[in-house]
C-alpha cells in the first residue's frame, strides 16, 4: 500500500519553499503528510502498512494534535485513510509532490 510521506528532499528548490513537517512523517492531521495541507511536500511510499494500520496512524495523529477527542465519532477517519491511499496509489514511490492552491503537482 502506498501512503504519502513528508519530505524535505526538494526544500529550497523554489523561493517560496517552506516546511513545517518532520521528514518521513506519514498519516493525516494538520502537518503529518496530508497532501491537502499547503505546507507539505510529499512523496508516496510503499511501506509494509495495512489500511487498518494507516487508519490508526491517522487517528492517533489527529488525537495527538487536538483535532479529534478520544471517544469522539471517528468513522470518517477510515474514509480519509482510504481516500489518501487511493490517491497515493496513482504515483510511483519516490515521486516528489507539491501542493499549491489546492492542486497536487509533480515536482520531481
Amino acid at each position: 500500500m502506498h501512503v504519502f510521506v513528508a519530505t524535505a528532499e526538494t526544500l529550497g528548490d523554489r523561493p517560496d519553499d517552506y516546511s513545517f513537517t518532520v521528514d518521513g512523517e506519514c498519516g493525516g492531521g494538520s502537518r503529518t503528510g496530508e497532501p491537502g495541507h499547503p505546507a507539505v511536500t510529499t512523496a508516496p511510499r510503499g511501506p509494509d502498512l495495512t489500511l487498518d494500520g494507516y487508519t490508526q496512524a491517522i487517528r492517533d495523529a489527529l488525537v495527538r494534535e487536538g483535532w479529534l477527542e478520544e471517544g469522539e465519532d471517528d468513522t470518517w477517519v477510515a474514509e480519509l485513510a482510504k481516500l489518501q491511499a487511493d490517491l497515493a496509489a496513482d504515483f510511483e514511490p519516490g515521486t516528489i509532490l507539491g501542493v499549491k492552491s489546492r492542486a497536487v503537482t509533480v515536482r520531481r
